[in-house]
């Protein structure tokens, strides 16, 4: 057995063993799952240790794995916190910091929700992105996110290795250009029967809540358009093409800045808000002050 261990080897087994896949793992680490397998091989001949058995299709941990993986799951915790010391250093110091923002959040729900942030005494460069839950928590494992805000957990990739903190929720309210004049206000939600709904991307859990609640209410509604970015569906509504519906928390801002009327509301049909980040020894000052916000309305 060699007298050093390979800390990049070792951390390669440590994000196979806990995603359960070298495919999954390779995509996050950016490398064929040929040389992955290799490099894990090469930690497996100088341990002098099988780490991993194959049972079916699945990839299970030795028993000698699994005390390898606890012994590096410390080890990487550590490193983790060294790496939130050194960011941390220096009073003058200006700190990076990646949020990503899924497309379905509505903006001014994540700006509420980043807000106080900008109060902590640390110098911060915030860096957004917006995309798909599924690309952000790929990004967030890769490293290229500190934090994750989203509206729904997808199925689609693993959350292995993550925290995932609820933020609440809140009813929602709908909205429409000239509502009150038109009086939709009124006998609401059957007042917005036969008319145009601009509605969340079907890839949400949200539509199929409002359909349900809508045939719950026997409104026949008309989903004029399915929008997976929450504010080009507020610019359309602004318009005065549809209905469309939002979070209770912000509705007064909405109403506001897009000029539309509170039309109605409902406790039946809610939006969840998450936090997403890495699971380490410490959180990360800033990332605490996001998970300790609640949208409950």
């Amino acid at each position: 057995m060699s007298s050093q261990i390979n800390l990049k080897h070792l951390y390669y087994f440590w994000l196979t063993a806990q995603e359960g896949s070298i495919t999954k793992a390779s995509d996050i680490l950016d490398l064929a799952p040929q040389t992955l397998s290799s490099q894990i091989s090469t930690l497996e001949s100088n341990l002098d240790l099988m780490l991993f058995k194959r049972e079916g299709r699945s990839l299970i941990l030795s028993p000698a794995g699994k005390e390898v993986f606890a012994y590096a799951t410390k080890i990487f915790a550590v490193t983790s916190q060294l790496e939130e010391m050194v960011r941390n250093s220096g009073k003058n110091r200006v700190m990076d910091f990646s949020i990503g923002i899924a497309s379905t959040v509505h903006k001014i729900l994540a700006w509420k929700v980043i807000r106080p942030v900008t109060s902590l005494s640390q110098k911060i460069h915030l860096i957004c992105r917006t995309a798909h839950a599924s690309e952000l928590i790929l990004d967030l494992k890769q490293k290229k996110l500190d934090v994750i805000i989203t509206d729904y957990l997808p199925q689609d990739v693993g959350l292995e290795g993550l925290v995932i903190k609820s933020l609440g929720s809140t009813s929602m309210s709908f909205f429409c250009k000239d509502g009150i004049n038109k009086g939709l206000d009124k006998n609401f939600p059957e007042s917005i029967s036969k008319l145009d709904f601009i509605s969340y991307g079907r890839n949400t859990p949200y539509l199929q809540k409002l359909r349900d609640w809508f045939r719950d209410n026997s409104v026949d509604i008309n989903i004029f358009a399915e929008i997976d970015d929450s504010a080009l569906i507020k610019v359309i509504g602004q318009s005065g093409v549809g209905v469309f519906s939002a979070p209770t928390y912000i509705e007064d801002e909405i109403s506001e800045q897009y000029s539309v009327d509170i039309i109605g509301r409902t406790a039946h049909v809610t939006e969840d808000l998450y936090a997403v980040y890495r699971h380490s020894g410490i959180i990360n000052p800033i990332v605490n002050e996001i998970i300790e916000t609640s949208i409950n309305h």
